[in-house]
């Protein structure tokens, strides 16, 4: 059978032989007595005849006639059109080196179906190499080019059977691995061959170098599913399943294992197969780990990157000690391959980051450990444990010198000499093996608090959980201590924070854990529904806590009624925004540029896609007027569907919409502060009012987006975005500010730098007390009307 394409009105031709008006020697001259130019259109357009809204289109002037009509003329037109096919291929698979008057034709044919195609053409192909072409041009005409396509597009009846494929074989030269060469070709053979073979693990095999590639088909995903849970979305980018590979392996042997892999080459144009090469490779040992790590650094290959951590652990394949010690060497590695990837565009970096990730899942995978997340925090902790040497004091010339790490996670090298601490290290020493060690171990750590930093706030908004028992573990290590204590955890409906295995309230009452109890660090949302956000927030100032990263004073954002049936939210509709400076933003929030989506934001575990949409090229700078934002949407990772907003999880809603609210209040072209988002002054009011009654101010009230400030030389109104200061019934008052003459003056709930916060805080304690100002160029700027 064929698939090709005619005109609609060959169809009455058609209809006129079936009802025979008109002799069959009419249809052949209406099909090849004309121009190759309407031949090539014929062929073209009897394609459709496949088509499962084909009776709906074509047949329509038949519509009156019965539906049986409509079937039996749509058989009778497949069967003309396997025969017009007959007569092509029957002479072109008779050819020589010399094309025949249909060679420039045959990409015209899309399909063509039986075993007979499938064993003529390996016939015509004698010898020759397969030829991977993804598209036939009219121009291509050299005899291997041609058969190789045909084979590609072949594809067996659904009535065909191994005992057909078997007979037509019979007397043909056709080896075992010209069959496997073929069915890597065009999987579609895969179930024939795979019964004449009769090889154990030949169709598994077949299928695993398939999934395993970078384009892996969506049509055989069914297939997949078979032999692994892994989606083919992660397939697609790179993810391994170990367990489907040695199974395969096993049952294939060594010897067949390595014709499939050999016919892998066949799978795809380009080299889009080595991947499952690697893999394979990687996991039976044939790379070294070193020299795989210098090509890396040499070219940063991505697939050499996630084959990386596949490479054997041991001889016996056990975890031995040595093979503990080079499980960690290799994390280092990989975080560190994640680490320099900062440097690169936001396209790369995100390419780059999925590696690592896969990277990781592949190391923890051979490593024995069923999560990435705990086998992540495993490492970490080992980190530790293998340099706590480091914390004990060392003897160097008379000076003590060990590394310190402080309350909020920071770590520093003291050096002290007759028990007195050195404002710096002594020049003496700075080349002594120990010290330079001891330096090393420093950066080490000082990179693991920022991955760790990174990790617990992805943690927080991926809702990821914990047993009571690791966050003990964790809080004994010094490094992520600081870190941890002072997060607020959620267990069920209770909230708190951790310590000796409980969760304990800012009113001190203590909720007992079990070791197997599954909690998360508690998000805003969590805090809002359970009315205890405010509470939390007045103990983090009341008892001076500073937070590793914005968690009780994360901006908030809710969904709002209008929005909730639809799969777009308009909240932002209208703002200019700069497209490099938005970019540069949001691509340390794992935003990335898509040519035809816009930025997009990828949640993995949970299959949504976020968009934010504006008519703007993001990938060609332009001196032109800056777009407009005009949507965020979501939709389906895997079906492409869109998701109703009241279907997406509140969390991942509200970060979103404050990535969104980020980008434009940092990237807008209106010229509006950096940091004056709805949020971040909903964020300043409440910091306003802790702070306010800690330094017993009661001449200060928060009106909109504005401290309302009764001084005793005048009245004064500070705008909590901008921080632009104007005297009430007169001009603004201009102070020009240093920005770090607050740091380290003003507490802030959170490490992060947020020096604009400080700026307006300090105006409204400094104008709350105008009587005590000094500066004389902020006085003759003020008119006492008092």
């Amino acid at each position: 059978m064929m698939i090709l394409v005619l005109k609609k009105a060959s169809f009455y031709f058609l209809r006129a032989k079936q009802i025979n008006l008109i002799a069959e020697d009419e249809l052949y001259i209406d099909i090849f007595q004309r121009s190759s130019e309407q031949l090539s259109s014929k062929l073209n357009q009897l394609s459709s005849l496949f088509e499962e809204n084909f009776s709906t289109l074509a047949f329509s002037d038949f519509s009156a006639e019965k539906p049986t009509i409509k079937q039996d003329l749509l058989l009778y037109s497949q069967n003309f059109a396997d025969i017009i096919i007959s007569q092509i291929l029957s002479i072109e698979l008779k050819r020589g080196d010399l094309p025949t008057k249909y060679t420039k034709l045959i990409n015209n044919i899309k399909q063509i179906k039986g075993i007979h195609y499938f064993v003529d053409i390996l016939t015509a192909l004698g010898k020759s190499k397969l030829k991977n072409i993804s598209y036939l041009w009219s121009e291509v005409t050299n005899k291997d080019s041609i058969f190789s396509y045909l084979l590609s597009i072949c594809k067996p009846k659904k009535d065909e059977t191994a005992k057909d494929l078997k007979a037509y074989l019979k007397d043909k030269s056709i080896s075992n691995i010209r069959l496997i060469e073929a069915c890597m070709f065009s999987p579609s053979w895969i179930p024939l061959v795979d019964k004449i073979l009769k090889w154990k693990g030949f169709f598994s095999g077949c299928y695993y170098f398939l999934a395993h590639m970078r384009y892996a088909d969506k049509k055989l995903a069914a297939t997949f599913a078979k032999y692994t849970p892994i989606s083919i979305e992660d397939l697609r980018d790179g993810a391994f399943d170990l367990d489907w590979f040695k199974s395969c392996y096993k049952q294939l042997g060594k010897e067949r294992f390595a014709i499939l892999y050999d016919a892998a080459k066949y799978i795809s144009e380009g080299n889009a197969h080595t991947r499952a090469r690697k893999y394979a490779d990687a996991t039976n040992g044939l790379f070294s780990a070193d020299e795989v790590k210098a090509q890396i650094i040499e070219k940063r290959n991505k697939d050499l990157l996630m084959a990386y951590g596949l490479i054997p652990l041991s001889k016996s394949g056990k975890i031995t000690k040595t093979a503990q010690k080079e499980i960690l060497k290799r994390y280092i590695f990989i975080q560190q391959f994640h680490k320099e990837s900062k440097k690169f565009g936001s396209q790369r970096q995100s390419s780059e980051n999925l590696a690592c990730k896969i990277a990781l899942n592949n190391l923890a995978k051979n490593a024995h450990f069923s999560n990435t997340f705990r086998f992540i925090l495993n490492m970490e902790t080992q980190l530790i444990k293998n340099q706590q040497q480091y914390f004990e004091p060392k003897e160097l010339e008379n000076i003590s010198i060990y590394l310190q790490v402080d309350e909020y996670g920071k770590t520093s090298i003291i050096c002290q000499k007759q028990n007195k601490q050195l404002k710096s290290v002594p020049s003496k020493i700075k080349k002594e093996p120990y010290y330079l060690a001891l330096k090393q171990a420093k950066n080490e750590f000082i990179d693991q608090y920022r991955r760790s930093k990174i990790m617990f706030e992805q943690a927080m908004e991926n809702s990821t959980l914990f047993l009571a028992d690791e966050i003990t573990l964790l809080n004994q290590n010094p490094i992520l201590k600081p870190l941890l204590q002072n997060l607020v955890f959620i267990h069920d409906n209770d909230i708190g924070y951790f310590q000796n295995n409980s969760l304990i309230s800012p009113t001190k009452d203590i909720i007992k854990l079990n070791a197997d109890d599954k909690i998360r660090i508690a998000h805003p949302i969590d805090l809002y529904k359970s009315n205890l956000w405010h509470i939390y927030q007045q103990d983090l100032f009341t008892r001076q806590i500073k937070q590793p990263f914005k968690q009780i004073f994360r901006e908030l954002y809710l969904k709002i009624d209008d929005e909730l049936n639809s799969a777009q939210s308009h909240r932002y509709d209208g703002y200019q925004i700069q497209p490099q400076k938005t970019q540069a933003v949001l691509k340390t929030r794992n935003w990335i540029a898509s040519y035809y989506e816009g930025l997009q934001k990828v949640y993995y575990q949970e299959n949504i896609i976020a968009t934010i949409y504006a008519a703007v090229d993001w990938f060609t700078p332009a001196d032109i007027e800056a777009p407009i934002l005009e949507y965020v949407s979501f939709y389906d990772r895997k079906t492409f569907k869109d998701i109703l907003i009241k279907d997406i999880p509140d969390i991942i809603f509200s970060e979103v919409m404050r990535d969104v609210d980020l980008a434009i209040s940092i990237a807008h072209v209106g010229g509006v502060d950096p940091e004056t988002s709805h949020s971040t002054i909903q964020m300043r009011k409440a910091i306003l009012e802790f702070t306010l009654p800690l330094f017993k101010l009661n001449n200060v009230s928060l009106n909109d987006n504005f401290a309302i400030i009764k001084g005793n030389l005048a009245d004064y109104s500070i705008h909590l975005g901008s921080g632009l200061v104007h005297q009430m019934a007169g001009a603004e008052i201009a102070i020009s500010v240093v920005p770090s003459q607050h740091r380290g003056r003003l507490f802030l709930p959170f490490v992060d730098e947020d020096p604009k916060t400080a700026e307006i805080i300090t105006k409204v304690l400094l104008f709350a007390k105008d009587n005590d100002i000094k500066d004389p160029f902020i006085l003759n700027q003020i008119k006492v009307v008092k």
